[in-house]
């Protein structure tokens, strides 16, 4: 009886294209020899699987990302404006470069989306598990997403990514790069409420990190010494700011480091990259508007014209109305990032569909009063953290390394100590 190994490799290559990832065509390959072969002889089998695997409407960001990543530095101007004008304007000639991709770089996109698969499945299971609490009348507490909120959830993470990789300084550098060309460049070509998206994704992206971080951050002694705040949230904590600018894979990977150790050297590695502030080029799109028209007196052609900015293949007027309902009475100046809206992007509440929206009456709850504060700490924790950068740089400067708590020395190792474990 024929087996699939007598097959000819053309049928075999079809068979392995309609694989669902990478993943798994690397495992039917190191299960047959046959498999491989057929795969070697027949061009575009990764790139037909990963086309399958990223939808549509996100490949062009998914090839944008990528080719952003290899750009060199210091990074042309002509090469950054030039990939984001074909990305808004041409995004069918980003799709069309799959086909006759190299396979590493397939490789990397679809590591990358995976990463973004997950991250943005985090997000949204963990927002949703937010809004249900805040409004457990009105809210399911389970979450099945549309293909809409997918999308958005996924391509707010890849421009986020984008971000990052276009505008991120050289290592060494004090600051990010083409600082004033992001808004004409990137930020003003999508509505308030698609860049709101950035800072919901934003902020979820530095609570991950903050908590992945937090153990090796308060208690190395090293550190200390660099008196690096794990208390302040969003651009004004550039410590964070810089190893977020590292990029999505680096938070990831940090989120799921699986020791101290292993964190603190991925930390220390970041600690050399390039800088970007996407918290404070967010705050600062909209240049405050002299008359302090509130965005209830605008008019229909005015509002049509942000709305044209949206992605065409996102019509859904979902984050429209929730953006619209939470500042409805606020100035331009007040448009985005606000630091009263936190609880509403910690519930991404411009990445959902109308229909859920009305469904479970979420309007009136992003249009009211905030249901809880956003980060709180006291005089005390500041006061804390700081004696504990104190001692740690008192430590430091005597010799000593490593853990540190306080009131408790045993971990701390110290030159005699390190000079017996090399002897």
């Amino acid at each position: 009886m024929p087996t699939i190994t007598d097959l000819p490799c053309e049928v075999v290559a079809s068979i392995l294209r309609n694989l669902d990832s990478l993943q798994s065509l690397l495992r039917s390959l190191l299960v047959c020899r046959h498999f491989y072969s057929s795969m070697k002889e027949s061009s575009g089998v990764e790139a037909t699987i990963v086309q399958q695997q990223i939808t549509p409407a996100l490949l062009p960001y998914s090839v944008a990302v990528m080719e952003a990543s290899r750009l060199p530095y210091p990074r042309i101007e002509d090469s950054v404006r030039n990939l984001l004008d074909t990305l808004f304007h041409e995004p069918a000639q980003l799709t069309s470069r799959v086909r006759t991709m190299p396979r590493r770089l397939i490789g990397i996109m679809a590591r990358t989306h995976d990463v973004v698969h997950r991250l943005a499945t985090d997000f949204a299971t963990d927002s949703w598990a937010r809004l249900s609490q805040a409004d457990a009348s009105s809210a399911s507490k389970s979450l099945s997403l549309s293909p809409a909120e997918y999308f958005r959830f996924c391509r707010a993470l890849y421009q986020v990514e984008l971000f990052y990789s276009l505008f991120r300084g050289e290592p060494g550098d004090s600051t990010g790069t083409f600082e004033e060309s992001m808004n004409p460049w990137f930020f003003s070509r999508q509505p308030p409420w698609e860049n709101e998206q950035l800072g919901c994704v934003q902020e979820f992206l530095e609570a991950k990190l903050a908590e992945a971080s937090l153990d090796v951050v308060a208690h190395e002694v090293e550190f200390g010494e660099f008196s690096i705040d794990y208390l302040t949230v969003g651009g004004d904590n550039h410590w964070r700011q810089l190893w977020l600018a590292q990029g999505i894979g680096f938070t990831y990977q940090l989120m799921n480091a699986s020791s101290y150790d292993v964190k603190q050297a991925l930390l220390t590695s970041g600690s050399d990259g390039g800088r970007a502030n996407l918290p404070e080029a967010l705050a600062g799109v909209f240049e405050a508007d002299p008359e302090d028209v509130i965005l209830e007196d605008y008019s229909e052609e005015e509002i049509q014209s942000l709305v044209l900015l949206g992605d065409d293949t996102d019509t859904d007027m979902g984050p429209y109305e929730s953006w619209r309902a939470a500042h409805y009475d606020l100035p331009r100046a007040d448009w985005l990032m606000l630091s009263d809206d936190a609880w509403l992007r910690e519930r991404a509440y411009v990445l959902w569909d109308l229909e859920r929206i009305q469904t479970h009456h979420l309007l009136e709850l992003f249009g009211g009063s905030p249901q809880s504060p956003g980060p709180v700490y006291h005089d005390e924790d500041l006061e804390e953290m700081q004696e504990s950068f104190d001692e740690r740089s008192n430590i430091w400067q005597r010799g000593g390394s490593g853990y540190w708590s306080k009131g408790d020395y045993s971990m701390i190792v110290w030159p005699s100590q390190s000079e017996e474990k090399s002897a």
